[in-house]
């Protein structure tokens, strides 16, 4: 009886630690003067049978994706702004990731983070300015193409049977 109240603590505990840990991840896009908090959202996971050929079963894939043609929150030009809250994570590990856009629907090109081609939050690539405890404002130094793209970090952990990535998806217009 004792091991089972220790084995239900241990994991209420490493429960609520996780929860803590990925709680307060924020990043902000700013248009002009104001502040747009960019919505979170969890992907979508597809598994799509391999084929199967004399009784071998060819690897499966996995496809990747968010409902909707366009994110809710869009930059009004291609050097957009972000304030970046990481909670303690790294800025390094954070990633920038182009979707491809389909009708209903945005796909990521990748099932992997690291398959897929990321652009890294760093200074090779970004300016990158300390803006409070955690804070850091961020802008690209080239500009962006016009279209769909998330934020991620390539260390978080997957969410669910599919592995899916918690993102901050956000456009960039004409």
């Amino acid at each position: 009886m004792k091991e089972r109240i220790i084995k239900i603590s241990l994991a209420v505990a490493l429960i609520s630690a996780t929860c803590t840990a990925s709680k307060a991840q924020e990043i902000t896009l700013l248009s002009g003067d104001v502040a747009i908090p960019i919505t979170k959202q969890q992907t979508q996971t597809e598994k799509k049978p391999g084929w199967k050929i004399v009784d071998i079963q060819l690897k499966d894939k996995l496809k990747r994706y968010l409902w909707g043609r366009k994110a809710k929150q869009s930059a009004d030009n291609n050097s957009p702004r972000f304030i970046i809250d990481t909670d303690s994570l790294l800025l390094s590990d954070l990633v920038v990731i182009k979707l491809k856009q389909k009708k209903e629907y945005r796909n990521i090109p990748k099932p992997q983070i690291q398959k897929n081609k990321c652009i890294h939050v760093d200074f090779s690539t970004f300016h990158i300015e300390p803006y409070g405890n955690d804070l850091f404002l961020i802008h690209p130094i080239e500009p962006m193409e016009a279209g769909e793209y998330i934020f991620t970090w390539k260390t978080a952990s997957p969410v669910g049977e599919m592995e899916d990535w918690i993102v901050w998806p956000f456009s960039i217009e004409d």
